[in-house]
């Protein structure tokens, strides 16, 4: 009997633990209450090496100086890339298009014989970057015709755009 009784007793006493622990593990085992949503920025990932953007069009700026070269001119312009990181632009004629004008007179443009051609510079954040264009003096045309007249001595304007977009302020210039 004491036997019996003394197991009883040791039942109990597991029953008992058993119960206790198994509340604990039930509460531990129990989803974690969601935290209150944090807002984390997540930064956008640098380009990948070897990629290099393309520059937007607000980030280019460019100087731009006209020097009288006999019966044409020499245009040279200071290229600056205003943005935060390095990119590439295209200073083709197609896509960075000098105009020379007089009055209403539409002189010469250097898209008009551009075709297909492409140039992509790499421009650096905040230094300056050369690039020439130059005009013989010659008048041009839609679909560049041969044997185009010399213009005459006189007061011209240039206007530099890129990708459609003006570079500044149109410069006056006389020839000859």
């Amino acid at each position: 009997m004491a036997l019996l009784l003394l197991l009883l007793v040791v039942a109990g006493v597991v029953w008992g633990v058993t119960t206790l622990l198994g509340g604990r593990d039930a509460a531990a085992d129990a989803p974690p209450e969601p935290a209150a949503a944090e807002e984390v920025a997540t930064p956008s990932p640098p380009p990948s090496p070897g990629h290099v953007a393309v520059c937007a069009a607000e980030d280019v700026t460019a100087e731009v100086v006209v020097e009288p070269a006999g019966t044409g001119v020499s245009v040279e312009m200071s290229m600056r890339n205003t943005g935060e990181v390095p990119c590439l632009v295209d200073v083709g004629p197609g896509t960075l298009v000098a105009e020379v004008g007089s009055g209403t007179d539409a002189v010469w443009s250097s898209a008009h014989c551009a075709g297909e051609a492409t140039e992509e510079l790499l421009l650096d954040t905040g230094s300056a970057t050369p690039v020439t264009v130059s005009w013989d003096g010659h008048r041009s045309a839609e679909g560049c015709p041969g044997d185009q007249p010399q213009v005459g001595p006189g007061t011209y304007r240039l206007a530099v755009a890129l990708d459609g977009a003006p570079l500044g302020d149109a410069e006056v210039f006389t020839l000859g």
